[in-house]
């Protein structure tokens, strides 16, 4: 049973029709994300109505995963970074039903990347499973039992707001200090290695110079290895506490090389115990994971009616 899927993002709004786990008919476009909610989702209804137009038959429903803490039972947005202005409040599921009079799921985007992981890439085999997008900020979400775990308040799985050493007093996106999000998510790279050198550079240029002998590469594999390392810690306590049997970690700085994953190894065996040490820590391997994990999540809430 198709399904027309969204995603919106801080940067883009992507949409698909997703069938079987795969995502077809694909298309994206900026954000406006600085308009306000209406304009957000007028943009998100014009490009899956898009989508769908240039679909053979007529999907079912409309799933939509978003950034921000989404309550999917309610349909709203119960809070949400300045990246998408005034999206908090946002009535998401009643705002959509409206623009296409089709029946509108919601998720958080991590949970819903989570859950098409679970089901259509790495997780397959497994009755449990964390995963950790390490993007811009740091997500992640968790699955036990073969249940998508939401929280109380929707954000189970949120690891980029743990402590770690490394960030002892240096600020968070939440307002906090301290959080894993400050060293190891992308913009944490970036700020960590403007701190150092007082020279500007994206994330992946930072993982590039790395891996150099270029002026300013010793920074970069300094800050590049405190990132890693300090993912890795805070994965081996996620292991020693919630015992997932695979952490899949996913996003553009899990790309960052074997500089990145050398240290996340490293972390991971000085902070995990011994009967959880060996657990998989895989890349992630779903192509348009967010858009199939809404879908599939649509389809087993309308199975359970």
């Amino acid at each position: 049973m198709s399904v027309l899927a969204l995603d919106i993002g801080g940067t883009k709004i992507a949409a698909g029709i997703v069938d079987g786990g795969v995502a077809t008919h694909l298309a994206q476009v900026p954000t406006p994300s600085q308009e306000g909610p209406t304009a957000i989702m007028d943009a998100a209804w014009q490009l899956a109505d898009r989508v769908r137009c240039g679909a053979d038959g007529a999907p079912s429903r409309l799933a939509v995963a978003s950034a921000g803490v989404i309550d999917p039972l309610r349909g709203f947005v119960t809070s949400a970074t300045d990246a998408l202005r005034d999206w908090a409040g946002t009535d998401l599921r009643s705002g959509m039903d409206a623009r296409s009079g089709l029946p509108v799921s919601v998720l958080n985007d991590v949970h819903a990347h989570t859950w098409g992981e679970y089901r259509h890439g790495r997780g397959r085999g497994h009755d449990s499973m964390l995963l950790i997008a390490v993007g811009t900020g740091i997500g992640g979400g968790y699955v036990v039992d073969g249940q998508l775990a939401l929280g109380s308040a929707y954000v189970a799985g949120h690891v980029g707001h743990v402590d770690v050493a490394a960030a002892d007093g240096i600020a968070c996106s939440c307002g906090r200090t301290g959080h894993l999000e400050g060293v190891a998510s992308g913009t944490g790279i970036e700020q960590r290695f403007l701190a150092a050198t007082g020279e500007p550079r994206r994330g992946g240029e930072v993982a590039r110079l790395a891996t150099t002998d270029e002026p300013l590469s010793d920074a970069a594999r300094a800050v590049i290895t405190t990132a890693g390392h300090s993912l890795g810690r805070a994965i081996g306590g996620m292991l020693n506490s919630l015992d997932p049997g695979l952490v899949v970690l996913a996003g553009s700085v899990a790309r960052a090389g074997d500089l990145w994953w050398d240290a996340v190894h490293r972390g991971v065996a000085e902070s995990a115990m011994t009967i959880v040490a060996d657990t998989p820590i895989v890349p992630a391997d779903l192509d348009n994971a967010a858009l199939v994990g809404v879908a599939a999540w649509s389809n087993a809430k309308e199975e359970q009616k």
